[in-house]
């Protein structure tokens, strides 16, 4: 008579058979969870946004206007040299909503870095350690003069421009030691690089978010570059007539990003073999911000205010994934 064995465990068949199905579902879960942690952080940019403009409402109740956004002259006005470095509109977000030092706003500023640190007298964010009777005695009254800060310092993640990039090329990087001198950049929540501070702490930074104030002067007239020609390549200095001017951040949109040296930013002005179009970035910028609702002229979103772009999860400037404060 025989006997029955019962079978234990698997068969190879079904091991195989499991591991695949396991694959798959790997393969489908991944990419999902994946879009959800991008769909997660897209919404804290989001908030960010909403977190700067209430405080740039606030500041612009209180100075009777938004901070300016263009490059601060750096000719024989200011008493620099035409090689100085160069303050752009992301340094001006920061130094507006927090101050230079995340102190709040002194309102004797340039909003020129450079200048400030040569100026002699009434020195913007000088030290307050400096005893009565100092001179210049006025550097001992900056805290005083302060405004804000419009935005919490302990929630606001800012950065010189030389702790984000190696190579700071036109922009002022804040690393002076003297004079109280950083001029930082407010960075988005796509945290991609790991930085080593001058303090020697490692910290997780995102890119600046880039702000363009609205030239108000212009809105009432047709002044704005054509989005569907090529007029950039022509006339690289079309967008100073612009209502909002392209070259207020150029300076650091051509210090690549900040992740990778070796990749362009979509807005860069001299990278012109975009997607095979020849185009330069000026163009794709005012292609992007450029109202489609308003079909009479090319006209620009948020007339009025002001732009802010985050480069999103991708690091670079003018792809798809960009997070912007207009255009939804």
């Amino acid at each position: 008579m025989e006997t029955k064995r019962e079978k234990f465990g698997f068969t190879l068949v079904e091991l195989l058979t499991v591991m695949s199905v396991i694959a798959i579902l790997i393969g489908i879960l991944v990419p999902a969870l994946n879009l959800v942690r991008k769909m997660a952080k897209d919404t804290s940019q989001k908030a960010q946004f909403h977190s700067i403009s209430v405080s740039l409402d606030i500041f612009n109740g209180e100075n009777d206007g938004y901070p300016d956004s263009y490059v601060r002259p750096i000719g024989a006005s200011t008493g620099l040299s035409g090689t100085a470095p160069l303050t752009i509109g992301a340094q001006h977000l920061a130094e507006a909503l927090v101050g230079r030092d995340m102190l709040g706003l002194d309102p004797m500023t340039t909003w020129n870095a450079e200048w400030d640190k040569a100026t002699t007298i009434n020195t913007p964010y000088a030290s307050e350690n400096l005893p009565l009777g100092s001179s210049p005695a006025e550097t001992t009254k900056s805290l005083t003069r302060r405004k804000g800060p419009y935005l919490n310092p302990e929630k606001v993640e800012a950065y010189n421009v030389g702790d984000l990039y190696t190579t700071t090329g036109n922009v002022y990087d804040g690393l002076e030691s003297s004079n109280n001198a950083p001029a930082p950049v407010m960075t988005d929540i796509y945290r991609v690089k790991d930085v080593t501070l001058t303090t020697g702490k490692t910290v997780k930074a995102g890119s600046p978010i880039l702000y363009y104030k609205a030239n108000t002067s212009l809105t009432g007239r047709n002044i704005f570059p054509d989005t569907t020609g090529t007029a950039y390549s022509i006339i690289p200095t079309e967008a100073v007539g612009s209502i909002f001017n392209s070259i207020d951040n150029e300076a650091l949109i051509a210090l690549f990003t900040i992740k990778d040296t070796n990749v362009h930013h979509k807005y860069e002005a001299n990278h012109t073999d975009i997607g095979g179009t020849g185009e330069e970035g000026r163009y794709y910028f005012y292609k992007m911000i450029t109202n489609p609702k308003i079909t009479s002229q090319p006209r620009p979103y948020n007339t009025s205010t002001y732009l802010l772009i985050s480069a999103g999860y991708d690091g670079i400037y003018g792809t798809t994934d960009d997070i912007t404060n207009f255009g939804e």
